[in-house]
Parts: C-alpha cells; structure tokens; sequence
C-alpha cells in the first residue's frame, strides 16, 4: 500500500503539512473503516517507510467520494526531533542491516 500513495508537502510560517492520497480501493483492501486512528496508523508507516522522522500532528482523514481516494491531512513537526531508527518493510533485509 505504501507504493501507492500520492504525497504533497507544504511549509507555511514554518510548519509542515503533509497530504496524502490513497486510492479508495486500495485503502480498503487493508481497512474496513475510515477513522483517525487507521490515518495515524498509516501515517506513521509511511513516515518510517521513507526515514522521515517527523512527528505527526493533526491528523485528519477525509473520504473523497467523487475521486475515489481517501486523504489524509496533518502537520509534521522537526524541531526538537531525535533521530529515530527505521523499521524495515522488505524480506531481503537480515539483522535491521
């Protein structure tokens, strides 16, 4: 799922937004329901998928019908950060290596 997303960023007054896009029929192969718990949860994935250790704020999940894509919204905070070590998604990987 996580290949599939579409991602827009944006920094505004310092603070990063980030948007993204999943196609309704391929949230729904992994979710039975749309709630902000599964957009945190898919959030967090993806944000670890692509080492990027910015901490999620505001997370919003919207169900866009007429484009048949699920949207989720949040603010992404750096400052203050450590540096976190990625979990790894992919079979070849042995030992976190």
């Amino acid at each position: 799922m996580l290949n599939s997303i579409r991602e827009t960023r944006s920094v505004k007054g310092g603070l990063h937004n980030i948007i993204l896009e999943i196609p309704e029929e391929t949230y729904e192969t992994f979710y039975e329901n749309i709630s902000e718990d599964n957009a945190m949860d898919i959030l967090k994935q993806y944000l670890n998928y692509h080492q990027d250790d910015g901490i999620p704020q505001n997370v919003k999940i919207q169900h866009n019908r007429n484009a048949h894509t699920i949207n989720i919204y949040a603010s992404l905070h750096y400052l203050g950060n450590e540096k976190s070590s990625p979990r790894y998604y992919g079979d070849d990987v042995i030992d976190g290596k």
